[in-house]
């Protein structure tokens, strides 16, 4: 691909958003939210997206704690010094494109695309980022290979946060694995009870949920009361800048943010990554991924994870009783605080590698095509982002 003049395009966009889930106290959404999607296209050409996404300030309610952290969050998008603002500066791209979009006057998201024509730039980028990357084609087959390089982004007191806090969590899935398998056992007794107890726990009540039994209150209340408490790794409590999700990733993966991959051929194999339809996804090292791993050797279905996902409140599941209620219930002795804590840790372990294959699809053979082609991605990187 022959190199063309460098490309800089700045974009303000704005327009009203609603805020949703106001405070942020209640929601499962982080507050500033990273994405990092790579696009490798027929060719040389390799388009890099970033995307820092910042809540409104009114999102932080009276939390000072939070609110400062999405100011600076604010201040450093502005200045262009945000996290992948820097980073972009070093890739040396063919072309490149920034757009700043606000609301009200606020900043609220930042995206930054760029067009390489090479690996290397984005290697040392992703070294920066705490992935070490390694990239080869032959014979028309592409692979990349993603590692973890195993430094924390947390510091001393979040570390040790983070270990107190996953004690304690354990303690509550422990709670919340008892009385969840003690409805599972009634319910095995009364199995024409179920639809009226989900109905109960979701909240989701129709013609058939009726009222329930002084003993089946007691066990649909458990089991939402430790709900919420497992619930609550996702929620940022007053006075506090993360939630102890968030903070679990900054002390047990390398990379921070979601990052996903989109290859210019039928993938051939993959190892580590979430496949889907038009991308692959790189999955997170954090409490809640940890928990939906190991959560299915003590009882199916979850009903924490089908009720609540890291996420904003327009995005949370909404399991249907009846459809719950027919899945088949498979429930274990419940396991103790310890043992849960042990089956978290090490789900908590990072994978070694992450890797995909893939069958290139040809470059166009005229060198102006295919630099045109890369342009024009380039220009739709922004709405080509995956949900």
């Amino acid at each position: 691909m022959s190199r063309t003049p460098p490309i800089r395009t700045t974009v303000i966009a704005r327009w009203a958003v609603v805020a949703c889930c106001l405070p942020l106290l209640g929601c499962y959404e982080e507050p500033v939210r990273d994405h990092l999607h790579i696009a490798f296209l027929p060719g040389r050409a390799i388009i890099v997206t970033a995307v820092r996404e910042i809540d409104p300030s009114g999102a932080a309610g009276d939390n000072t704690a939070l609110a400062s952290r999405m100011d600076q969050a604010r201040s450093d998008l502005a200045a262009g010094w945000d996290r992948w603002g820097r980073g972009f500066g070093e890739l040396e791209p063919l072309a490149d494109r920034t757009t700043i979009e606000r609301n009200d006057g606020e900043l609220t998201r930042g995206i930054h695309s760029a067009l390489l024509d090479a690996f290397r730039p984005l290697e040392r980028f992703l070294g920066m980022e705490g992935l070490g990357a390694f990239y080869d084609e032959s014979a028309g087959i592409r692979e990349l290979q993603l590692v973890p390089t195993g430094a924390s982004q947390a510091t001393r007191q979040q570390r040790e946060l983070v270990d107190r806090r996953l004690t304690a969590w354990s303690e509550d899935i422990a709670s919340y694995l008892t009385a969840t398998a003690a409805l599972y056992e009634y319910l095995d007794r009364a199995p024409t009870r179920a639809v009226p107890c989900f109905a109960h726990v979701f909240d989701r009540h129709t013609d058939a949920s009726g009222p329930l039994s002084e003993r089946e209150a007691e066990l649909v209340t458990a089991v939402k009361e430790t709900s919420e408490r497992v619930a609550d790794a996702l929620v940022i409590q007053n006075g506090e800048a993360y939630s102890s999700n968030e903070l679990s990733r900054l002390v047990f993966d390398s990379f921070q943010g979601r990052l996903t991959i989109a290859v210019d051929g039928p993938v051939v194999d993959s190892e580590g990554f979430a496949v889907h339809a038009d991308f692959l996804e790189r999955p997170p090292v954090d409490l809640w991924r940890a928990l939906e791993a190991a959560i299915g050797a003590w009882l199916s279905p979850d009903v924490v994870t089908a009720m609540v996902t890291p996420g904003p409140a327009n995005a949370q599941p909404e399991p249907d009783p009846a459809s719950f209620a027919a899945l088949p219930r498979r429930w274990a002795q419940p396991p103790n605080a310890a043992t849960v804590e042990a089956e978290l840790r090490q789900g908590l372990e990072p994978a070694s590698v992450e890797r995909v294959r893939w069958q290139a699809r040809p470059a166009p053979d005229d060198e102006d095509a295919e630099a045109e082609q890369a342009l024009a991605a380039l220009a739709s990187a922004e709405t080509d982002l995956p949900e």
